[in-house]
């Protein structure tokens, strides 16, 4: 007696010869989207750390913190010097003149000795626009140690006036100096500081003659 043999017959799932190259190009995508969008900073300015001094950004990185590393010291270069004026006034006067004009003039001091009669300002916002000149000199030049990109003409920033009254030839003497900041970018470390830049003397000049208006001076 003869058997019929029985055949199985495997169907075989149709090809599409471009499944293969879309499924794989959809995969980079996604991947390559989730990918950005870990990178990128974040759109949200809120989100966006404030800046830092250059100083604390530096300390930073080897280990101290933000508030250990404050902007207390300036180098050399970067130092603004002192403008200086004389009146024929009684030192201990013109010491309580200026410290009354700092503060009407929204300075408020932050170290007060009235024995070496010096005053230094906490710092506060300025705008460029409130002066006729610039009061900032142009940043050093990209090179070597220096890697903070800043702009040339700064629009605002932040400044700290310091006072010193002594006794002069002829009467009293002021000197009087700003340290500004302005904001930048540090190339090397990828994070927004605060970097110092030296003063014209616009600053300082803006509140000398308003002392002198406030006190009737004139200097010699």
């Amino acid at each position: 007696m003869l058997k019929r043999a029985s055949t199985r017959v495997h169907r075989r799932a149709p090809v599409f010869p471009g499944l293969s190259a879309l499924v794989l190009g959809g995969l980079a995508c996604i991947l390559s989207s989730a990918w950005s969008a870990a990178a990128d900073p974040p759109a949200n300015p809120e989100d966006t750390p404030p800046p830092v001094p250059a100083s604390a950004a530096g300390a930073q990185a080897e280990g101290q913190s933000a508030s250990e590393a404050s902007p207390t010291q300036v180098t050399p270069e970067l130092q603004s010097s002192y403008l200086v004026r004389v009146y024929a006034i009684r030192p201990a006067r013109l010491f309580k003149g200026l410290l009354e004009t700092l503060k009407a003039e929204g300075y408020p001091p932050e170290e007060v000795d009235e024995k070496s009669r010096t005053i230094k300002t906490s710092f506060v916002d300025f705008k460029q626009g409130d002066f006729e000149l610039q009061v900032a000199e142009p940043p050093p030049r990209m090179g070597g140690s220096y890697h903070v990109l800043q702009l040339i003409k700064m629009r605002a920033g932040k400044v700290s006036l310091e006072g010193v009254v002594a006794r002069g030839k002829g009467g009293s003497e002021l000197r009087m100096r700003a340290r500004i900041l302005v904001s930048g970018l540090d190339r090397a470390k990828r994070v927004n500081v605060f970097v110092d830049r030296r003063s014209t003397g616009v600053i300082e000049a803006d509140l000398i003659h308003k002392l002198e208006a406030r006190m009737g001076l004139e200097h010699l």
